[in-house]
């Protein structure tokens, strides 16, 4: 059978290295994916899948579906293919469309062999607005059994475990005055938000191991000379359980309104960007991944409870439904981080597009796993329900 996956998969390269390069090369921020969602679209179309574009009303989502000629698992892949302002595609997002769409495609002459329906689904925004969190929320997945990705790193590796996140931006109220003239008239914001800041500074030293908290500043004022009426900030804070998250949110919003109280000034905290849950770990879906990649001769490297201090819309996928995000590498183990400039060279490199390839064939093993072992799906999902 991994022979003649590998040939399945091999006679597909060019088309999806091209579809990886188009999209890396053709930047594109959330919910503005408007290229690299029709080059998938029309891939996917080739192909024969049944395709919805703007899905639930999403300009830059799809949803693709092929029905195996006999009745099997409903499988899902997950495409990622936004990317970041300044950097473009630092993330790699290029290469989850690319394995997302290759996977899809391959596995379709299995649904019709052993049976099975494969859905390919495109999910915008990842960086920003999460729309998976949407998507799930809307019931984008519910005719699905598992949903599956991978994200490029700088190693292989099992699925992994991701920080829940919460979004808020903090704005200050004040009153403008003339800083020489007049500043006793005045309510400063600035005073506000920068006690803010050294509270949350402080409030550090008593959170867990596991939590995040950071964030900027955007707007701190318009002249030296007035005294500021207005600023702004935007903070992220991260957990590994969503009720951990929860408590240490609302200690940000007491920093916040002490900071109010303490200066005159009001206080406004609002939801920025979407919030994700943290990855539900679904070990038996992931291992089963893993004996695929081994078979195919890849080194994995096993997790075990690590926290990768990130976080993913996938999150809210893997509450929903049997999920998995493994990760994948493409800088031959050098050290790098995503979201640099390195990373995004990286994203176009041909040893990047040989393990994308590698790890298509590692989830079409897992399909046809799937497909023909009912008893394994059964697991997964009793896992899932524990």
């Amino acid at each position: 059978m991994i022979e003649r996956v590998d040939k399945s998969v091999d006679k597909l390269r060019e088309e999806l290295k091209d579809l990886a390069i188009e999209i890396h090369d053709n930047p594109e921020l959330g919910l503005k994916e408007y290229k690299a969602c029709a080059l998938q679209v029309e891939l996917l179309k080739k192909y024969g899948f049944e395709v919805d574009e703007k899905y639930l009303g999403i300009e830059t989502a799809y949803r693709a579906k092929y029905k195996g000629a006999k009745k099997g698992p409903k499988i899902a892949m997950l495409a990622e293919y936004d990317a970041l302002p300044k950097i473009g595609h630092a993330c790699g997002h290029n290469l989850i469309a690319m394995v997302s769409v290759g996977a899809g495609i391959a596995m379709r002459e299995y649904a019709d062999e052993f049976g099975g329906e494969i859905y390919v689904f495109g999910t915008p925004a990842e960086e920003t607005k999460g729309k998976k969190v949407e998507m799930t929320n809307k019931g984008a997945f519910d005719d699905i059994d598992v949903a599956m990705m991978a994200h490029p790193a700088y190693m292989n590796t099992e699925s992994v475990r991701l920080l829940a996140i919460k979004s808020y931006s903090i704005e200050f109220f004040g009153k403008g005055a003339h800083s020489a003239a007049s500043p006793e008239e005045g309510l400063n914001a600035l005073d506000a938000m920068i006690n803010f800041y050294n509270t949350v500074n402080a409030l550090r030293q008593q959170t867990k191991p596991d939590a995040r908290i950071h964030g900027i500043i955007t707007d701190g004022g318009t002249a030296a000379n007035i005294v500021p009426d207005y600023t702004k900030a935007v903070f992220n804070m991260r957990a590994n359980e969503e009720e951990y998250l929860t408590e240490l949110c609302e200690k940000i919003f007491n920093c916040a309104k002490g900071a109010a109280l303490a200066s005159g000034c009001k206080v406004e905290i609002k939801k920025a960007d979407e919030h994700f849950k943290n990855v539900k770990h679904n070990k038996t879906l992931s291992e089963l991944n893993v004996q695929q990649l081994e078979k195919l001769g890849l080194p994995v490297m096993k997790l075990g409870n690590m926290v990768f201090p990130g976080s993913s819309d996938i999150g809210d996928v893997s509450y929903a439904y049997p999920a998995i995000q493994g990760g994948f590498d493409i800088t031959k183990n050098a050290l790098c981080n995503v979201h640099t400039p390195e990373f995004a060279e990286y994203a176009r490199s041909e040893y990047a597009i040989d393990n994308s390839m590698n790890i298509i064939k590692g989830f079409v093993l897992t399909a046809i796993e799937l497909m023909t072992n009912p008893e394994k799906l059964k697991e997964i999902k009793e896992e899932f329900n524990k």
